[in-house]
């Protein structure tokens, strides 16, 4: 006992050093130009050295939807950098929106020579909406080369703008290993999707139509291992995909919510030994289903808000507890009769797996990191960074969240901001730790191919929760 006793007194300073935030710049890339959009993605090329892809605009990101959309004043810009911060090269695409439904971008190595290509969809004629004008290009990372182009799959064209100029980009594993990249056209009616080989040959096509059977989309595809065996899905809206072979795995609620999903995020239950997801929902069945739903892995309710109306838009799960146990938040928009300010957020939080409301002390809305790698999050809203006391441990300022997940070869996750004059920062925390646990929930391919997805829809914003 004695000798315990010492051994904890011994490590005693160590474990409260680890709780104390060092937080410090990790890494800064200069676009030299003012920026209103931008995403960024950790890539690779070649050698095992490690690169960033960025895509930026001194546009505001241009939203399909008639009530957003606004002529652009200026163009997109795909930039390249290498683990140094020093910029290989850059492109602009003179006619292509700049918004990330009309321009995801998504590095992957499909043909295996360790370096990543850069696929991307650009419009290569001045008409803005003519489909045959939209290709998926693909570029070398290294040179900016463009190796490769391909007509671009037209979404179902009998539909409103905001539905059908919603494309996305996943890029997985098939069973034995092998790249697949899916494309995606159509969000909340007709939905299309092909995905592809190495060589880009056709893998497989599956067409959602919009018949009132079974959830629509969502804005962002996380990616897990159902079966924990090494096999890769992806989920679009409450549905669950094969990358191998395209098979719909399931749909949560079956064919009783045929609409859209602003979020659908899986987490692993440790305890249960299965997956559970939490789904929030936009409107559009006029008042019938709850607006917020949590699944286990055979689609049974666990739990579900009372409210049934309502734009439920924000939604986040973390390890929030005293011991990193699970919260849940579902936010809506303000309704019109509540003169709420502009950009509010009216949501609760509950216990993960009971639904019972529970009380945080941080603010509600924001991005999900774990900044110091303990396995307990953080939250990131309004340039602050808060511990799940509430405590302000880093203030990054004025700028755009682009990522909040392991990018850099340190402990912990990173935040990356930038700023508005183009400047990118990568903050770190010096005393970040992680066991050989957490390492190991860091290493997976299911990790690395969710941060992959930072520059496609909203990947930038959720957490990876596969563990």
């Amino acid at each position: 006992m004695k000798k315990l006793l010492c051994l904890c007194l011994l490590w005693l300073p160590v474990m409260l050093a680890a709780r104390e935030y060092a937080p410090y710049e990790a890494l800064t890339l200069d676009l030299r130009t003012p920026v209103r959009q931008c995403r960024l993605t950790p890539l690779l090329l070649g050698d095992g050295k490690p690169g960033f892809v960025t895509v930026f605009s001194a546009e505001k990101s241009i939203d399909p939807y008639e009530g957003s959309f606004t002529f652009p004043k200026d163009t997109p810009k795909i930039a390249v950098f290498d683990g140094e911060g020093r910029e290989l090269w850059r492109r602009e695409l003179p006619c292509t929106i700049p918004g990330v439904w009309f321009m995801p971008l998504l590095p992957m190595d499909m043909d295996g020579d360790g370096c990543d290509e850069i696929y991307y969809v650009a419009n290569t004629c001045e008409r803005p909406f003519d489909y045959s004008g939209f290709r998926l290009e693909r570029a070398d990372a290294r040179t900016g080369e463009v190796t490769g182009s391909w007509r671009w799959t037209a979404p179902s064209h009998n539909q409103a703008n905001s539905y059908k100029w919603r494309f996305l980009l996943i890029g997985g594993h098939a069973d034995d290993g092998s790249p697949v990249l899916v494309t995606v056209q159509g969000t909340y009616k007709d939905i299309r999707m092909q995905a592809w080989n190495a060589d880009m040959s056709c893998r497989w096509k599956v067409e959602i139509p919009d018949d009132g059977h079974g959830a629509r989309g969502s804005h962002s595809t996380p990616i897990i291992d159902l079966y924990r065996d090494g096999r890769e899905q992806f989920l679009y809206g409450e549905r669950c995909f094969s990358f191998d072979t395209g098979k719909q795995l399931f749909i949560l609620d079956g064919d009783v919510w045929n609409e859209h999903s602003d979020l659908v995020q899986p987490w692993w239950n440790d305890e249960a030994g299965c997956w559970c997801f939490f789904t929030t929902r936009e409107k559009g069945d006029d008042g019938k289903l709850p607006r917020a739903v949590m699944f286990d892995q055979s689609g049974r309710h666990l739990w579900e808000i009372a409210e049934c109306r309502g734009h439920y838009h924000h939604g986040w799960v973390g390890n929030f507890g005293p011991h990193g146990e699970r919260i849940a938040m579902a936010g809506r928009y303000p309704f019109k009769n509540e003169e709420l300010p502009s950009g509010s957020c009216v949501a609760r939080t509950y216990d993960a797996v009971t639904g019972e409301e529970v009380g945080i002390d941080f603010p509600i809305k924001g991005t999900v990191v774990d900044f110091n790698g303990d396995g307990i999050h953080e939250l990131h809203t309004g340039g602050k960074l808060y511990d799940r006391t509430g405590r302000v441990v880093l203030t990054t300022g004025k700028g755009i969240l682009v990522a909040a997940k392991k990018v850099l070869g340190l402990p912990g996750e990173q935040l990356v901001v930038v700023s508005p004059e183009g400047r990118i920062v990568f903050w770190a925390d010096r005393n970040a730790f992680e066991t050989p646990l957490q390492q190991a929930r860091f290493d997976t391919a299911v990790y690395r191919d969710n941060v992959r997805l930072s520059s496609v829809g909203y990947g930038h914003r959720f957490p990876v929760l596969n563990f």
